[in-house]
């Protein structure tokens, strides 16, 4: 996300995540509003990417809210889809957690942290 945010600015960006137990979070960058309840989606910007079913996600969206200033702009739309791609790519690559919550130590680290899922 801070990649896409420092290579594409003023563009808002937004990821819906669905895990395979229907846990839904969502991650939005400083310009990306979110909803006041999750289920509403983005109020704002359009998808523009979407894995379904994939290794630890049942679903990975990728939204963008693209300014009216920066559409008259001509943006580098191969390169910005290959970017998010890139991005879904690494959130649901597998890793050596299991899929689902993970307690224990991981759960302080989290709180330590501010991400708290």
């Amino acid at each position: 996300m801070q990649y896409l945010s420092a290579a594409y600015p003023g563009i808002g960006f937004g990821i819906s995540l669905m895990t395979q137990d229907d846990e839904h979070y969502m991650l939005a960058n400083a310009n990306m509003q979110l909803p006041e309840n999750k289920a509403d989606g983005f109020p704002n910007g359009e998808q523009i990417a979407k894995l379904e079913s994939g290794d630890r996600f049942q679903c990975v969206s990728v939204f963008a809210d693209v300014p009216e200033a920066l559409v008259e702009r001509t943006l580098p739309e191969t390169k910005l889809i290959r970017d998010v791609i890139e991005l879904i790519e690494l959130i649901d690559a597998p890793s050596r957690l299991p899929a689902g919550r993970v307690f224990g130590e991981t759960i302080l680290i989290d709180a330590l942290n501010g991400t708290e899922g």
